[in-house]
């Protein structure tokens, strides 16, 4: 599935939205190698045969699925270096200070891994003196279809949820998950 949205990614980099497949949020857990509650401490963009790419400096604050690293760099491309610009179209990106949730992917044959369903797989935690921190999709440039096979059950609401609810969630989705195989 993956690969379907990095083909359609390649293929379409003038469009204005990149279509892939709708995950639940069971889905986004399944296919993740590693969830984690991140921020972004920078970022950096360069080109790289002729394409911008940029790197994104995270430290993690909690691993909900993977290995327990402290730190992680994603390499995504998009961004603008030296008079070149790209932005793909459901590409997240990322702010310094920005905290996250994250569902990477595998890492490629480059050592790098990428956001589950590209946006799908990033969401932005919103914090503020007066509310408990809540969970946010940007669904920017994405175009979500559902596939050939219609959804048995609807989710709860995502957007939105309180950020501890959120991870626990997660962590009944892996345990589910894990239980499973």
């Amino acid at each position: 599935m993956f690969a379907i949205a990095l083909l359609l990614t390649i293929l379409l980099p003038s469009a204005h939205a990149t279509t892939v497949q709708r995950f639940a949020l069971e889905e986004l857990v399944q296919n993740a190698e590693r969830i984690v509650v991140a921020t972004c401490q920078r970022s950096e963009a360069a080109l790289v045969e002729d394409r911008v790419f940029t790197r994104y400096y995270f430290t993690i604050g909690e691993t909900v699925k993977g290995n327990g690293t402290q730190t992680l760099e994603l390499h995504l491309p998009g961004g603008q270096s030296q008079g070149g610009h790209s932005r793909i179209a459901g590409m997240p990106t990322f702010a310094a200070g920005e905290e996250m949730v994250l569902f990477l992917t595998e890492t490629n044959q480059l050592g790098h891994a990428w956001p589950v369903g590209l946006g799908q797989g990033a969401f932005h935690v919103q914090r503020s003196e007066d509310r408990p921190a809540r969970v946010y999709q940007r669904l920017d440039g994405l175009s979500l279809y559902e596939g050939a096979a219609k959804r048995a059950k609807t989710e709860s609401p995502i957007q939105g949820s309180k950020l501890e609810v959120f991870l626990e969630r997660l962590r009944i989705l892996e345990k589910a998950a894990t239980n499973a195989h």
